[in-house]
């Protein structure tokens, strides 16, 4: 039985494992879709993306039942069972940032041609990749088995937040918008959409940061505002 509950174990954190890498690659990949040009490389990237996309999702629903079945059948150690939760709390963040990032790709391909995109593009990467570094850290707390990467990412979420406020506010002084077309200020709402969407990144990857913690430590910090405090 011992053997079995191993295996379990395992083929648990082998299906997370894939899930993780694939999130952080669909995040290195919307990096270059952002900055491609070329109508068919911009095509072939959202291809493998929406192929990853489906897999990410069939992902989410084996963990949850891999999680399901080991925990009735075999009946794990308390330590155990708190790494297991901690796996499927990550989980349901890694597929909502898929979808986030799904979200992201659909945007860009509606206003990559216009002026708007192009003059904002740069500090829009600046903040995407600041959202992944989050995503990283976080995912790293977990697997080397390291607290100090997750209190990192939890107190470097409100960095994020920060910069989608200023980002947008500080474009929109620039523009005299009375003055724009209805596409000019749809642009500006797209715009507004995906910075939305990376920062709830940067979310996700605070609650997978806190997941870790509880696996490492066995504490419960949402909500707490523990690892926020300078």
């Amino acid at each position: 039985m011992s053997e079995k509950k191993e295996q379990a174990l395992n083929e648990i954190k082998t299906s997370f494992g894939e899930m993780a890498s694939l999130v952080l690659r669909q995040l290195t990949l919307l990096e270059k879709l952002m900055g491609t040009t070329e109508e068919q490389a911009f095509t072939d990237l959202i291809d493998e993306m929406e192929k990853a996309e489906s897999r990410i999702d069939n992902l989410e629903v084996v963990i949850g039942e891999q999680f399901t079945s080991t925990i009735v059948l075999y009946q794990p150690v308390a330590s155990d069972v708190r790494r297991l939760v901690a796996i499927y709390r990550m989980t349901i963040n890694l597929e909502r940032i898929g979808d986030r990032i799904h979200n992201l790709c659909r945007i860009i391909g509606d206003i990559r041609n216009t002026t708007e995109f192009t003059s904002t593009a740069s500090l829009i990467t600046n903040m995407l990749t600041s959202g992944t570094i989050m995503v990283e850290k976080a995912l790293l707390s977990f697997t080397n088995s390291d607290p100090d990467y997750a209190i990192w990412t939890i107190k470097n979420d409100t960095v994020v937040d920060e910069m989608n406020h200023k980002l947008l506010l500080g474009h929109l002084r620039k523009e005299n918008i009375d003055d724009r077309t209805r596409s000019m200020v749809q642009s500006y709402i797209e715009l507004k959409d995906m910075i939305s969407n990376i920062e709830r990144i940067a979310d996700h990857a605070t609650n997978i940061a806190e997941a870790s913690i509880y696996s490492l430590q066995g504490t419960d910090i949402r909500h707490t505002g523990i690892g926020k405090e300078e």
